[in-house]
């Protein structure tokens, strides 16, 4: 049997080591630096719960439990349902904890040595590369000269305690930077949010104690990408309208119609918390532009809307972080993941090495799509399907990084992992041979298609047929998911349906 090395126990390589035992290859191990599962995960703040809800991270054939899809797990609970999956699926008996890597190379004959902190070494066929994306922060070129002004990224973020009563600046608009926006408001003097090209698009957890998510469903998301304005119109219309007795709200709508792209809210990445718009509307955060210019004797920063703010005693660098590698060598370990077949296999190296995690989708959840990669990993090592062959490979890269790149605009330029979740998801299941037959099922299992498309499409969807199927725990758990209620979503999508079908006669 082929011989595989996993480095990294988060979520990614669990469900690699999980997948490959599955898939008959047992001669795997899987290696971590820490002593227990998690990842960057278990040391992010203190107070993170996931932005995408326990229906939707789950992973496809473990259960959350009954009358659990709307809830949002805590980093605890998170790495609890991660280490349950290990356990069920003897994936822990092949971690070997406290093991960091310090290089992994590969020979002439193509066999990959890694090599560990403590001087072993390793030898394998094949590598697959899971250490998580959170881990080399990135920061603006001004942060050097900031003087005596403090700063942290939000990887060494914690909690508020450090910032009560001071005056502070946080850089950046993902769901990190507005959680963390959020808590020190509170207890700040005053708090300030810089932002270069705008918020993502804002969506809260949960509207009317539902799970927003459960409305990323097929019913409006398999639409043409160049629907994404209209329907970034209607919603927004919707928010404006709530935002008239909701301050909050209308501080989203505010956010959400400053996004530029093209395609509205199918051309840039989704802040799925309402953090922001909170410390808006009840804390006094107030928002600012880029940062141009720094008075080091006054502590005064200068934007580019020509706002002055200062005195500033810290800033929170919320900008995101950079794929890298450290234990591979140049160049693999700087790889741009757009130019990988499917964001995870080097065209020269094939089936020797594996990035796993290196897709961010806009919406969705990351989650689904590590658990999709493992899942084609699994298949291709063992052999039941075959790579493309090399030029196909590089074509199909260059395509999928041009229509990613005329979608997402100056966002996926530098975000350079982003993806369609939709898309991509489908892409790979096609790949796999697991992908839904909802035409079919639309006449032999009608409650069963109303789930797959007005339910969101989350990873158990693609255990009904092809490799890797598990058909009966796949319906069951489905038709336990809640559908999306006859929403504006909803609306929206049978709406603009309704208006091609009527272009088309």
């Amino acid at each position: 049997m082929p011989n595989c090395i996993v480095i990294g126990a988060g979520p990614g390589g669990l469900v690699c080591t999980k997948e490959l035992l599955e898939a008959g290859i047992t001669d795997v191990v899987c290696l971590e630096k820490d002593a227990s599962v998690g990842g960057i995960f278990k040391r992010s703040y203190d107070s993170l719960y996931l932005t995408s809800s326990a229906a939707f991270s789950m992973f496809s054939d473990f259960w959350i439990g009954d009358g659990k899809a709307h809830e949002f797990w805590t980093k605890a609970e998170v790495v609890d349902y991660w280490t349950c999956y290990a356990d069920h699926f003897g994936v822990t008996e092949k971690i070997r904890f406290g093991c960091n890597v310090s290089s992994a190379a590969q020979s002439d004959d193509g066999r990959w040595t890694v090599t560990l902190d403590n001087g072993d070494r390793l030898q394998a066929d094949h590598l697959l590369i899971a250490p998580g994306n959170n881990i080399h922060p990135v920061t603006p070129d001004w942060a050097s000269r900031l003087g005596a002004i403090s700063y942290v990224h939000a990887c060494d973020y914690k909690n508020a305690d450090a910032f009560v009563g001071k005056n502070v600046l946080i850089v950046g608009g993902g769901e990190s930077a507005s959680d963390i926006a959020l808590e020190i408001s509170k207890v700040a003097a005053k708090c300030s949010v810089s932002l270069r090209n705008g918020t993502g698009w804002v969506v809260p957890r949960e509207r009317n104690g539902n799970a927003t998510d459960l409305s990323t469903h097929r019913g409006l998301w398999t639409l043409p990408r160049d629907d994404g304005a209209k329907i970034s119109r209607a919603l927004l219309d919707r928010d404006t309208k709530a935002g008239k007795s909701d301050p909050a709200m209308a501080a989203l709508a505010q956010l959400n119609k400053a996004v530029t792209a093209k395609k509205g809210i199918w051309g840039t990445y989704g802040t799925k918390s309402f953090s922001l718009p909170r410390a808006i509307a009840e804390y006094g955060c107030q928002i600012v532009g880029e940062v141009t210019a720094i008075d080091e004797a006054s502590r005064t920063l200068t934007c580019a809307d020509g706002k002055k703010i200062g005195p500033i005693d810290c800033v929170v660098f919320a900008t995101g972080y950079r794929s890298h590698v450290p234990f591979l060598d140049a160049p693999l370990a700087d790889m741009d993941p757009r130019a990988l077949f499917k964001h995870m296999i080097h065209p020269d190296i094939g089936l020797g090495l594996f990035w796993i995690g290196f897709a961010r989708p806009t919406f969705g959840s990351q989650f689904p799509i590590m658990e999709m990669q493992a899942r084609y990993c699994a298949q291709l090592i063992s052999g039941r399907c075959s790579l493309p062959a090399k030029d196909a490979m590089i074509a199909q890269a260059s395509a999928d990084k041009d229509r990613y790149l005329d979608q997402f605009e100056a966002t996926g330029a530098r975000v350079r992992g982003l993806v369609d979740y939709f898309g991509y998801m489908d892409q790979l299941a096609a790949l796999v041979g697991c992908a839904p037959p909802l035409w079919r099922y639309a006449f032999t299992r009608p409650r069963l298609w109303r789930h797959l498309v007005y339910g969101p499409a989350q990873a158990t969807q693609f255990r009904l047929e092809g490799p890797g199927a598990k058909p009966e725990l796949a319906r069951d758990f489905i038709m336990k998911i809640p559908t999306s209620p006859l929403n504006k979503v909803v609306k929206v999508g049978l709406f603009l349906r309704a208006l091609r079908l009527l272009r088309l006669r």
